[in-house]
C-alpha cells in the first residue's frame, strides 16, 4: 500500500548520517544487548516504506513515552523499488537494519532468508500474541517452507475509489454506484473541464493490483492457481480480464498519458488534491483522507467532504475488494537487539503503536479486538467510507498480492503495454505467461 509522500525521512538526524550505518553494523552478531537503561538506551535502526512521516511522529512520540531506553533510528522511502534495493544490497554484505518491513506476496519470500523465525520470537516475547492475531494475517507472512517471517501489523485492499463529493455536488453529478455511471460520470465531469479520473498507471504495483481484483470477477481464485502454475494465464478468464482493462481505457475513465503519471505525487497531491479530478482510483488505505488530517492540509480539497466508494464490478460477478498484509514487521536474524525489538513489534501489533495507526486509517488492524476510533464529529460520508472499507476488509477472502515479484512485474508492463496500444491482449498474456512458467518454485 502506498499511502507516502516524501522520497526519504528520518526521525532525528542520525537515521540520515554514519549513525544509520553504525547502528547497521551494530547489529550483527554477540549476545543480546536487553532493553536499555537511562544511562545507556539501546538504539534500533528500522527500514521501511511506511508510516508516512505524520504517522511515524505521533506513533513514535507514544513509543518513547512507553519505553524511553529503547531509541528507534528510523529510514524511510517513498520508493517501493528503492526500498528493496537498499534492503537486498545492505543485508546480501551482512548488514542491514534491527526491524524492516515486508509486505505480503514476494517480499515475505524474498527477505524470509534474513530474518529471524517471528514465531519463535513472538512465542518467547509476546506470550499469548497468537490469540490476539488474525491467523489469516499471520499465514501472509509465513513463507512457502512454513517460516513466519514477519508480524503482521495492518493490512489493505483494493479496488477502491477516493472521491471528492463537494465537486461533485458543484458539478451536478451523483456519486456513481454502477461501472455505466461512472463512466458517465466522468464524461459529464470532462464536459465541464475536469479531468477524468487520475491513475498512476506508471507503478506497476496498483496495476498488479488491478489485474488481481478484476480478474477474480471473471473467475473467482483462478489467479492464484495461475500464480503457483496450476492454470495458464492464456486462458478464458484472464483474455475476459484484459479485455475488460482495454475497455476501461477506451471508455475514457483515465487521464492522458496515465502510464506516465506515478500515484505520487502525480495522481494524488498534483491531481486529485489538486481539485483537478473527483475520482482517485486507489487502495484501502486512502480513506484516510476522508478525515482532516496532515496529508490533505493546505492542499485545494482541504475543505471539501471526501468519501471512498469500492471501485464498480466491471466483470461477470461481484466478488468485492481483494484483503492482504500491507505491513508487517522483520527481525534482523543477525541483530544482538532482538529483545528490544520484539517490545517494538508488540507495541505495533497488539498495544498503543497498533491503536494510533489504526486511527489514521491506513489500514485494518490485525489484532482482533481492536476498533478504528471514529471522530464523532466525521461527516457521513467519511462515517460511510470507514464502515464500507472496515467491512469490506473484514469479509474479503480474495489476496491481494501474487508471491512472485517477476510475475507481478510482468503483468504491470502488459498492462501498460495494452493502454500504450504496444501490445494485443493476446500477445501480453502470453508474455505473462511465459515469465509465470520461467519461475522456479
Amino acid at each position: 500500500m502506498f499511502n507516502m509522500k516524501k522520497t526519504i525521512a528520518a526521525v532525528g538526524a542520525l537515521a540520515m548520517s554514519a549513525g544509520l550505518l553504525a547502528g547497521c553494523g551494530s547489529s550483527t552478531g554477540g549476545s543480546d544487548e536487553g532493553l536499555g537503561t537511562a544511562d545507556n538506551p539501546v538504539t534500533l535502526t528500522f527500514w521501511t516504506w511506511q508510516p508516512t512521516d505524520a504517522q511515524w511522529k505521533s506513533i513514535y512520540a507514544a513509543f518513547e513515552k512507553k519505553y524511553p531506553n529503547i531509541k528507534i533510528d528510523w529510514w524511510r522511502t517513498s520508493e517501493m523499488a528503492d526500498y528493496q534495493k537498499k534492503l537486498q544490497t545492505s543485508m546480501a554484505g551482512g548488514e542491514g537494519p534491527d526491524v524492516f518491513g515486508v509486505q505480503a506476496g514476494s517480499t515475505v519470500e524474498q527477505y524470509g532468508r534474513f530474518a529471524e523465525d517471528m514465531k519463535g520470537l513472538a512465542d518467547k516475547y509476546m506470550p499469548g500474541w497468537d490469540s490476539k492475531v488474525a491467523e489469516g494475517a499471520v499465514e501472509q507472512t509465513t513463507n512457502a517452507d512454513g517460516k513466519m517471517v514477519a508480524m503482521p501489523t495492518i493490512t489493505s485492499g483494493s479496488e477502491y475509489i477516493l472521491y471528492n463529493k463537494t465537486l461533485l455536488d458543484e458539478n451536478g453529478v451523483k456519486v456513481p454506484t454502477t461501472y455505466d455511471e461512472l463512466v458517465e460520470a466522468n464524461k459529464t465531469l470532462v464536459s465541464k473541464g475536469l479531468m477524468p479520473m487520475a491513475l498512476g498507471a506508471k507503478d506497476g504495483w496498483h496495476l498488479d493490483d488491478i489485474f488481481v481484483w478484476l480478474s477474480n470477477q471473471y473467475g473467482e481464485g483462478d489467479v492464484y492457481k495461475a500464480a503457483e502454475g496450476k492454470a495458464k494465464f492464456t486462458d478464458e478468464t484472464f483474455v475476459k480480464t484484459m479485455k475488460a482493462w482495454k475497455q476501461m481505457i477506451d471508455d475514457g475513465l483515465f487521464q492522458d498519458g496515465a502510464v506516465g503519471t506515478a500515484t505520487y505525487p502525480d495522481a494524488r497531491d498534483n491531481y486529485f488534491y489538486a481539485r483537478k479530478t473527483a475520482f482517485f482510483p486507489t487502495g484501502s488505505w486512502h480513506v484516510s483522507a476522508v478525515l482532516p488530517n496532515d496529508e490533505t492540509k493546505g492542499t485545494a480539497v482541504e475543505k471539501d467532504e471526501l468519501g471512498m466508494m469500492e471501485f464498480p464490478t466491471v466483470g461477470d460477478k461481484a466478488t468485492g475488494p481483494t484483503t492482504g498484509v500491507d505491513f508487517g514487521l522483520a527481525v534482523n536474524k543477525d541483530s544482538k537487539k532482538q529483545e528490544a525489538a520484539m517490545k517494538f513489534i508488540e507495541f505495533m501489533t497488539t498495544g498503543e503503536g497498533q491503536q494510533e495507526w489504526i486511527n489514521t486509517l491506513q489500514g485494518a488492524p490485525v489484532d482482533k479486538d481492536m476498533k478504528v476510533e471514529v471522530p464523532s464529529d466525521a461527516t457521513e460520508s467519511a462515517k460511510a467510507s470507514i464502515d464500507l472499507v472496515t467491512k469490506g476488509q473484514a469479509e474479503s477472502k480474495l489476496q491481494r498480492k501474487l508471491t512472485s515479484q517477476e510475475l507481478n512485474d510482468e503483468i504491470g508492463v502488459q498492462m501498460q503495454n495494452i493502454y500504450t496500444g504496444d501490445a494485443t491482449v493476446e500477445s501480453a498474456l502470453k508474455s505473462i505467461q511465459q515469465v509465470n512458467e520461467s519461475i522456479d518454485r
